[in-house]
Order: C-alpha cells, then sequence, then structure tokens
C-alpha cells in the first residue's frame, strides 16, 4: 500500500513536521511505501480559476503540481499535514488543495478506493480545528475518496511540541489498520 503525505507548512521543524514524520514512521511500520511531498520547496502556482480544466480534463499550468497529482492517484492513502492559521488552514496546503479543481468536474461513479486523512496542529488552547477539517474533507470528496480521519493537537505555541508526534504515531498506526480492513 502507498502512502502519500503533503506537509503543509514551512517550518522544518514544527510541529506539523514532526506530526507527518511521527505519521510516517507509524505507516511504514505498518508496511506502507510512504513518500512525503512538501509543497513549499516546490514550484506550485495559485489555482486562475480559468475553467480550462473543465473542457481539457488538465490543469494546463506548467508548473511542479503534477508531481502532486501523480502521486495522489498512484497512492491508497493521502495525508494532509497543516497548522492552524486564522482559523484555516496554511496558504501551503490551501493551495494544493485548490488546484484539485479539475477533480470537481471529473465524473465518477466507481466506490471511493482511497482515503485522506489529516494532522493538524494548533498553537492556541483552542484553535479553529473545525473549518481546516471542513476543507480536507471537501478535497477528499472532489477526489472520490472515504475520509480516514484527522489527528488535531492544540496548544502547540509552547515549548513542548513532542505531544503532537506522539498523537500523530497512534493515528497512524490506528489508520493504518483501518485500511487494512483489520478493525
Amino acid at each position: 500500500m502507498k502512502a502519500t503525505l503533503i506537509v503543509g507548512s514551512a517550518r522544518k521543524e514544527g510541529s506539523t513536521e514532526i506530526q507527518c514524520e511521527a505519521l510516517a514512521d507509524a505507516l511504514g511500520e505498518e508496511g506502507f511505501d510512504v513518500s512525503v511531498i512538501r509543497p513549499y520547496d516546490m514550484d506550485i502556482r495559485h489555482c486562475t480559476g480559468c475553467n480550462r480544466c473543465f473542457t481539457e480534463g488538465k490543469c494546463h499550468i506548467k508548473d511542479d503540481m503534477h508531481v502532486i497529482y501523480d502521486a495522489v492517484r498512484d497512492a491508497d492513502l493521502i495525508v494532509l499535514g497543516t497548522p492552524v492559521y486564522f482559523s484555516g488552514p496554511s496558504s501551503i496546503i490551501k493551495q494544493v488543495i485548490d488546484r484539485f479543481q479539475l477533480y470537481w468536474h471529473t465524473e465518477d461513479d466507481d466506490p471511493p478506493k482511497k482515503y485522506v486523512a489529516l494532522v493538524s496542529t494548533g498553537g492556541s488552547r483552542n484553535p479553529r480545528f473545525e473549518n481546516v477539517t471542513s476543507i480536507c474533507r471537501a478535497f477528499a470528496f472532489s477526489i472520490n475518496a472515504k475520509w480516514g480521519g484527522e489527528s488535531l493537537v492544540e496548544n502547540t505555541d509552547g515549548e513542548d511540541i513532542s505531544p503532537a508526534g506522539k498523537e500523530a504515531y497512534r493515528f497512524g498506526k490506528a489508520l493504518a489498520l483501518k485500511i487494512k480492513g483489520q478493525i
């Protein structure tokens, strides 16, 4: 089984990166072939809303997004990792999600075969995870995937961000079992 983690944070040693690394470890231990994509380090442009994807069946923008499209197409599990910024996902992950506009117009009557999950951290004691979760669930729906769940960790602006990794590792183990049909 293949898993693709899309890290929507620019902080290389931040809590979202820690979550994604721990989740990758858990999935790898469960036999998943895990790839990690960091859009922050890529040339990903904004969706222009030109609607050419409706008629052409693909995005016409020539950038690194093809790497993400290919990884999502080939994955059994896609995990979106994002901190909460202003009650929503980071602009990095949102830009990637927006570029999946072309999937909204694809007729796909097949039952979902893929899973999408979310790992997210919020610096405050009461972050607005519901907005982030809603957007990521919409992404899952748009690519005809099942919702695998979420790992949400609050209060990560402090010095000890290790709970983010511990929770993501636990979540990864449970998610792997769920996908493999063992629970």
